[in-house]
């Protein structure tokens, strides 16, 4: 594209802007904006040190304009649309972990899926992630850094992160495989003589309120009178899923609502009586690491008073990201929307948005964890997959990996652990049990 060619597309940019922004005000700085932009394009084309491709000056104005708005928004080019389609339909490795950007756009891990190629391989919550096969992640997008994470299963990734909860940088080296992850586990009646239930939801897939109803049957004919749902590290996942659990406990009502900027971004979804369980006492358990789906049934939960939250503040990650069509066969990925408990407050926690403002579920009982808390907590959960395995047959054997580089010290101090105490949990069961007293009076 020729310099002649270039100024005629910025011209008519500036065109289509010029008509859409109100006031003459707006336009005249639309005009003064995009006249910058002609200018600054001219000038590299004319006087950088080396000649540049087109195409790249103009993908690198895309991605720059929308890596201001936030990390989930995103220009995709034609072989991005190809790959995202190919990954769609067909079978590929990954590493089992959700991720995102943070404040400081650091790439950051919200939590490893259990049983994954992260988890064995030692990734934490929190982690950054501060290179990828030996490149540096600071402004990379998401897309680019889900691209070179994923792969055919069996290959190798090599990976370096900080430990938020140790401080500690580490290089891991971890083989990618089809994730296929559980999304109910750890069923059990956790008090059997209060009859007080527990549940943990790892993420919201297609099969999860299907797990969710053999689990919550199975403890009702045990004779469960009060339930504790773990949703702690729960990165999120399907929207129909995460709706049609919050469905389970929510009789009537608002479970969660979208609004955008344009009309047709107003949804709500709403809750039917067919299917509730019955009104037992209910805690759920949060953390830091609940995102998305598990702050949508937490939120709803809250508003509509059906049970207790307990834990700590989520980690507020809740917007719809519509895939818009372009010329070329691109694509724009665009935040059109955010959700919103049925009280109508917001879930989605913005970049710059200061811990004092609204975003994210809050406990009704805070229960503060420490670093080590928290580490002993992923060697927990851990363990009671480990324990699963033995107990039931059918499902596969985990590998046994230690959770650092330092597993040989920590296979050491194995015999002479403490044995971990669930804060949250303890509370929630506390909490619950007093429920249960109120209610025989």
């Amino acid at each position: 594209m020729r310099l002649r060619e270039l100024a005629l597309v910025a011209a008519v940019a500036v065109l289509v802007i010029l008509q859409v922004a109100p006031g003459a005000e707006k336009r005249d700085e639309s005009y003064a904006n995009f006249k910058t932009l002609v200018t600054v394009l001219e000038q590299v084309k004319r006087n950088y040190v080396v000649p540049v491709d087109d195409e790249k000056l103009f993908l690198g104005a895309y991605k720059g304009m929308l890596a201001e708005l936030d990390p989930y928004s995103q220009f995709m080019t034609r072989e991005d649309v190809e790959q995202l389609e190919v990954d769609t339909e067909g079978e590929f490795g990954g590493l089992g972990i959700e991720i995102t950007l943070d404040q400081n756009r650091i790439l950051t891990v919200i939590t490893p899926l259990e049983g994954t190629p992260a988890m064995k391989a030692g990734v934490l919550p929190g982690d950054r992630v501060v290179e990828i096969e030996g490149k540096n992640t600071y402004n990379i997008t998401l897309m680019e850094a889900v691209k070179k994470l994923r792969g055919k299963p069996g290959t190798k990734v090599t990976i370096t992160v900080v430990h938020q909860l140790t401080g500690k940088r580490e290089t891991l080296t971890i083989t990618r495989d089809v994730i296929k992850v559980r999304s109910v586990r750890a069923a059990r009646m956790q008090d059997p003589e209060a009859k007080v239930g527990y549940v943990r939801i790892n993420n919201f897939q297609r099969t999860t309120a299907d797990e969710l109803d053999a689990a919550v049957k199975k403890l009702l004919d045990e004779g469960m009178q009060a339930l504790v749902l773990d949703l702690r590290r729960n990165p999120g996942g399907l929207l129909d899923s995460a709706v049609a659990v919050a469905d389970r406990f929510i009789e009537k009502g608002v479970i969660v609502s979208t609004k955008g900027r344009s009309a047709d971004m107003v949804h709500q979804f709403e809750a039917r009586k067919e299917g509730t369980f019955p009104d037992f006492p209910l805690a759920v358990l949060v953390s830091g690491y609940s995102a998305s789906g598990s702050e949508i049934v937490a939120g709803a939960i809250q508003d509509h008073r059906r049970g207790l939250i307990v834990g700590q503040r989520t980690f507020g990650k809740a917007s719809v990201q519509s895939i818009l069509s372009l010329e070329g066969g691109c694509k724009l990925r665009l935040t059109t929307a955010r959700y919103y408990t049925p009280n109508g407050r917001l879930i989605h926690r913005e970049i710059d948005a200061k811990d004092e403002e609204a975003w994210g579920i809050r406990p009704d009982i805070e229960v503060k964890m420490t670093q080590e808390d928290e580490v002993a907590l992923s060697e927990h959960f851990r363990d009671e997959r480990v324990q699963e395995s033995i107990k039931d047959p059918k499902l596969p054997k985990p590998e046994l990996p230690p959770l650092t580089d330092e597993g040989e010290k920590r296979k050491d101090k194995e015999a002479n652990k403490k044995e971990f105490v669930d804060a949250c949990l303890v509370r929630a069961v506390d909490a619950l049990k007093a429920v249960l007293v109120v209610q025989k009076r």
